[in-house]
């Protein structure tokens, strides 16, 4: 699935970082002056020095955070991401402090190191970067929980759309009034073949609804839903329906957002003239980068049965949710292609 990132998040963070360091770096080293009556020069380097390290460390440790999300994200690796995060803000905190001992000796004097202890100052200063990193930390699960659940509900809502798509389009008048018309042909010719048609139509909607409220199916699901759809299909267009299954076998248990490649497969039979001077025939392969491709060769019907167009809409938005990588449509003048991305199951 697709994962959520603190650059997505669209959390904006840099006037808690300004008013940050005009407090720490600027309102409290003047204030402290102004209680202890310190001399305004040793006050304004104070000032100076303070404001320095403060920007520093906020911003160096808001760096190691989106670092550390990128690379040990912490749904994925906690421990690495909270170990990786406490080393790395330790010893950026450790330059910072050294760096700034050194040109405060410059300034102030060359005898620095007997008023000021710089492990106490070290670890004081480790303790402000990591307060300062937890409350980046704490801010950002926040906006990833609310953007999760937003995730969530427009992922639900694509997938009641496409459940909503498929069933209408397979409880619809001209669907029925076709399966209808095959199962009386069928109980003229053959009632057991009419009745295996009325156990594969019983099956196509039991498998409909059990799919209704998953993600992610694996590949193998939903070639069972289309190798039912398609034995449905076969009975009204015969041999002039052809359905090639080239997926090889180790795909088999990846992932595809269900009910995908079904509507595709319908889409196809839907939209294109079926007979025996003009057959269809509809390929379903993997790609070398790992997409899953149905295609058909194309032969437009001069009339087209009602569609709402939200199809391949909808496939392309819950895809959008689920990976980064989009959902392509290739148009030539003898064929029609879709393909769409191969999914890891949780």
């Amino acid at each position: 699935m697709k994962k959520l990132e603190i650059k997505n998040t669209g959390f904006q963070d840099k006037w808690v970082i300004v008013v940050g360091i005009l407090l720490m770096g600027i309102v409290f080293p003047l204030l402290n002056g102004m209680f202890f009556n310190t001399k305004m020069n040793i006050v304004l380097l104070n000032i100076i020095f303070s404001t320095f390290s403060t920007a520093s460390m906020w911003l160096g440790c808001r760096f190691i955070i989106f670092k550390i999300w990128k690379y040990f994200p912490w749904d994925k690796n906690p421990v690495k991401h909270l170990v990786f995060e406490i080393a790395a803000i330790a010893a950026y905190t450790l330059l910072i402090v050294k760096f700034v001992f050194i040109v405060a000796s410059l300034f102030l004097s060359l005898e620095i190191g007997k008023e000021y202890n710089f492990w106490s100052i070290y670890l004081s200063s480790v303790i402000i970067s990591l307060i300062i990193s937890f409350v980046h930390e704490a801010a950002f699960f926040y906006i990833l929980w609310i953007k999760t659940i937003k995730h969530a509900e427009e992922l639900e809502k694509e997938g009641l759309l496409s459940q909503y798509e498929t069933l209408k389009n397979q409880v619809n008048p001209h669907f029925l009034f076709n399966s209808f018309n095959t199962l009386i042909t069928l109980i003229e010719e053959d009632k057991n073949a009419a009745s295996d048609y009325v156990q594969k139509l019983s099956d196509f909607f039991r498998i409909i609804l059990q799919l209704r409220d998953k993600t992610i199916i694996p590949v193998k699901e939903e070639l069972e839903l289309i190798k039912t759809y398609t034995f449905i299909q076969q009975k009204r267009y015969g041999n002039n329906l052809v359905l090639k299954n080239m997926i090889p076998f180790e795909a088999l248990e990846k992932g595809v957002a269900p009910l995908t490649l079904q509507m595709l497969v319908e889409n196809a039979i839907k939209h294109n003239v079926i007979s025996t001077e003009n057959p269809l025939n509809i390929e379903i392969s993997l790609t070398e980068n790992n997409y899953l491709l149905v295609k058909n060769n194309l032969q437009k019907r001069q009339e087209h049965e009602p569609s709402s167009g939200l199809g391949l809409q909808n496939i392309s938005n819950r895809y959008k949710f689920l990976t980064d990588r989009e959902t392509k449509i290739i148009v030539s003048s003898h064929y029609y292609s879709v393909a769409i991305p191969l999914l890891e199951m949780a």
